[in-house]
């Protein structure tokens, strides 16, 4: 990855961070999630989680439900594998499967700035294969390398923002996919930002029949379009004031 391998101090200073242990990511085969259909995915400790996320401490649909008793056993030690186990069961997904990392957490990182070096090892093992995520680390200079190095590789990075507009600005600014949550009223299959720019409701939310296994459309690293996902979960109401 050229200059975007982290240095020893970086792998150090991470897990200083988290002294109990390395981070922890469980890896789920094949996910039983209606949404995503039956495809890999991960869920990363709540430390992967950057503080200035605008649903850091309220509005996260995964502190509730299933998914936040799988959270929490995740970020215990409970449930998963060290990072660099994980790294070495990425390469036991079939290649060219699509799979979707990080169904609740973020990408590691340190104060907000994604470690390069660790990102670097998880689009190393991708490689013939279309894997997926979302990050909230703020968009400085550091973090939009690492996402667009990553993305040009094959592992598609999206840019999680609060609204439509913001996504539009963050892919005319940064040239890096952009997906917005949107007001859980929000459900037109398709609209525009109010700089014209075309966005399409995540299928899966609207449409019985369409998973994450069918679309893929999140995977999609030079798409030109803006992908909304309308407010869900018991959280909902929370995260419409957030968004309005």
């Amino acid at each position: 990855m050229g200059g975007l391998t982290a240095p020893p101090f970086v792998c150090i200073l991470w897990e200083s961070i988290t002294p109990h242990r390395p981070m922890q990511v469980a890896l789920t085969m094949v996910s039983s999630n209606a949404k995503t259909g039956p495809i890999p995915t991960t869920t990363s400790e709540r430390s992967s989680c950057w503080e200035g996320c605008a649903f850091y401490d309220k509005g996260c649909y995964a502190k509730s439900g299933p998914q936040a008793l799988h959270w929490r056993k995740v970020t215990s030690g409970e449930r998963g594998v060290i990072w660099a186990e994980f790294i070495a069961l990425i390469r036991n997904i079939q290649r060219g499967q699509i799979w979707r990392h990080n169904v609740s957490g973020d990408l590691p990182h340190i104060l907000g700035d994604i470690n390069p070096g660790m990102v670097s090892q998880l689009v190393n093992a991708n490689r013939g294969r279309r894997g997926y995520t979302y990050t909230h680390h703020p968009l400085n200079d550091h973090n939009i390398e690492v996402i667009k190095d990553a993305n040009s590789k094959g592992f598609t990075i999206n840019a999680s923002c609060e609204s439509v507009d913001d996504a539009d600005r963050v892919m005319t600014e940064y040239n890096i996919p952009a997906v917005a949550v949107v007001n859980s009223e929000k459900t037109d299959r398709f609209y525009t930002t109010s700089n014209g720019r075309k966005v399409i409701t995540c299928p899966a939310t609207i449409h019985e029949n369409v998973t994450c296994a069918t679309c893929g459309l999140c995977q999609v690293a030079d798409r030109q379009f803006v992908i909304a996902f309308p407010a869900h979960g018991t959280a909902k109401k929370t995260v419409n004031a957030i968004v309005s």
